[in-house]
């Protein structure tokens, strides 16, 4: 703006006033086009409770799962029957040892050798029985490990898997439906019907 003398030239009123009506002017265009970004929002809890690969992947899960527990309840069967003849062999040595004991001051030193030998042999049979348990015992905890880290494995998996499907369906319903922007329903504020997009998105899931 040039002043000579105290006054204003009216070439440059025009010009700033020109200014203001374009920036003035510019500002609905720019409103305008946010409003064009169209949004819609989908409840994703919904989708994924209705997913029929969701469902899959349980049964897949529960069958896995039985395999691991069917497993274990093997090796638990096998240390009852271990607990249940390591209880004989003890009950059998303990009414040994006592006969033995009986016939000690009845017969010579001979046949007292031959029986501390059974009554050794006899010994002898209960470590392996008791190695075995050992064995059977870590056997389970290996299983029950096992099964713990597999479960948690496949059950990741799947969910990377079905979020995955969720998302590809979001995003081509999205773009049929021209919208810029999905949000999970339990983040909305407000949204009217027409812009609920959970039945299309499962529609594409089938």
């Amino acid at each position: 703006m040039t002043i000579i003398g105290g006054q204003v030239h009216k070439k440059d009123v025009g010009l700033w006033a020109l200014v203001i009506i374009c920036f003035f002017l510019s500002v609905p265009s720019r409103a305008e086009m946010i409003s064009t970004q169209k949004i819609a929002f989908a409840d994703i809890e919904e989708i994924y409770s209705r997913f029929r690969m969701k469902e899959l992947a349980e049964k897949e899960i529960e069958l896995r799962k039985e395999k691991y527990l069917s497993e274990i309840r093997q090796v638990d069967e096998k240390i009852r029957q271990l607990e249940a003849s390591i209880a004989l062999e003890e009950e059998r040595i303990v009414v040994s040892v006592s006969t033995v004991s009986a016939e000690t001051s009845q017969i010579v030193n001979s046949t007292t050798s031959q029986a501390s030998t059974e009554i050794s042999t006899a010994t002898v049979k209960t470590v392996t029985p008791a190695e075995q348990m050992e064995e059977l015992k870590n056997q389970k905890n290996l299983l029950s490990a096992e099964a713990k880290e597999g479960l948690k494995n496949i059950k990741s998996e799947y969910m990377s898997q079905i979020m995955g499907r969720i998302y590809d369906a979001c995003a081509e319903a999205a773009k049929e439906g021209g919208y810029a922007l999905i949000i999970d329903k339990s983040n909305a504020v407000y949204g009217i019907p027409a812009t609920d997009l959970t039945e299309r998105i499962l529609e594409k899931l089938k």
